[in-house]
């Protein structure tokens, strides 16, 4: 096989690579500084993304970072921590359940948004077994959501376009878990109504289901803050709290998926802290290690933790990489630049600026629906 190397594509039937999308060119990347990345042909281009997938969110070539992993390499680079622990990892988790919202005590660490679903999965399972109610395991989650593409996260998501082949064509090896319609207000059964009566029938159509499942048998209803796949979907304001109540009244753990929203994306460390809930875990990856390492997390509230380590319960089935010292150094990293620099207080301010002129330069534009942010 012959790749011509000065192409700014490449297609398929030139690449060793099986890409996702076999029919399409793809572009090739050699560098990238900031928020700008460079083809093979020297091409300029404007990463509106954070590397298309929200998670380089610190932008390409942060030398801070990259000297970081370098030293950390060079100190300590790999140790499996279901057997030992590092001082990065440590640290690491210290500093993120200081950030979380009030009761926040335990992080666990993983490779990846994917692996922080199926990692909260296993822990709400554990949860109700410590306390000894075996009969819950299903996950609620909503219509429309992603939560990764392992068998246990892709068996939460919801199935809208990109995920309707990946949710049907895999569906013998998915677990039936529950859907609820998404707080959607633009398209959809609830639109046209307001921020309060979408809220109440969304809570209602949460309720509803736990009562056709049995909520003796729901371990936990998970969220995305904002819904990334559904078109950066803002849920009405008191759904989160709405969801709280809910899962309240029938012993259901609350797990608010932050993979796309946390670490300082939307203005506040994470996107919960802005309507005052507290949930049960909290899931993190992409932002958090500024797409400089395979980074992931689930941050436990002390009364899951307590639980869990009265029954001495153990959650040896771990990934590979989890914890790894060159990951926990970058991730301590970020969070150094996120504070010094203000980055966080940054994106509330610019996130306004942004949409406040979305609005004046697009009204009356036909093409555009809705603007959210």
């Amino acid at each position: 096989m012959t790749v011509t190397q000065t192409s700014a594509t490449i297609a398929a039937a030139d690449s060793a690579v099986f890409h996702r999308r076999p029919g399409d060119p793809y572009p090739v990347f050699v560098r990238g500084e900031g928020c700008e990345l460079f083809d093979r042909r020297g091409r300029r281009y404007l990463d509106l993304s954070s590397g298309m997938a929200w998670a380089a969110s610190l932008g390409q070539g942060n030398r801070e970072i990259a000297e970081v992993m370098g030293r950390q390499a060079a100190t300590l680079t790999y140790i499996h921590n279901a057997w030992a622990s590092t001082d990065r990892q440590e640290e690491l988790a210290a500093r993120l359940v200081a950030l979380a919202p009030p009761g926040f005590a335990r992080a666990m660490f993983t490779s990846g948004g994917s692996e922080s679903n199926e990692l909260a999965l296993r822990i709400a399972r554990q949860y109700h077994l410590a306390r000894g109610d075996s009969r819950r395991w299903k996950i609620v989650s909503l219509e429309h959501s992603y939560h990764g593409a392992t068998i246990g996260a892709l068996s939460m998501t919801g199935k809208v376009n990109v995920n309707e082949m990946i949710t049907t064509d895999y569906a013998p090896y998915l677990i039936p878990f529950p859907k609820v319609p998404a707080p959607i207000t633009f398209r959809g059964p609830f639109s046209g109504v307001d921020d309060a009566e979408a809220t109440r029938r969304a809570a209602a159509a949460i309720e509803e289901r736990f009562l056709v499942e049995d909520p003796g048998t729901i371990a936990a209803f998970v969220v995305e803050p904002i819904m990334g796949n559904a078109g950066m979907t803002v849920p009405p304001d008191g759904y989160l709290q709405a969801v709280r109540e809910v899962c309240d009244r029938h012993g259901v753990l609350f797990i608010a998926d932050e993979v796309m929203t946390g670490a300082g994306r939307t203005g506040t460390f994470l996107r919960v802290e802005a309507s005052g809930v507290v949930p049960d875990m909290v899931i993190m990856a992409k932002a958090i290690s500024g797409g400089y390492a395979p980074l992931g997390a689930v941050l436990l509230h002390e009364r899951i933790a307590d639980a869990l380590m009265a029954a001495r319960k153990r959650l040896d089935h771990v990934h590979t990489y989890s914890g790894q010292p060159v990951q926990c150094a970058v991730g301590l990293t970020v969070l150094d630049i996120l504070e010094r620099d203000g980055l966080v207080a940054q994106v509330a301010v610019r996130g306004a600026f942004l949409r406040a002129h979305l609005a004046e330069e697009l009204a009356g534009c036909p093409w555009v629906g809705d603007i959210r942010g």
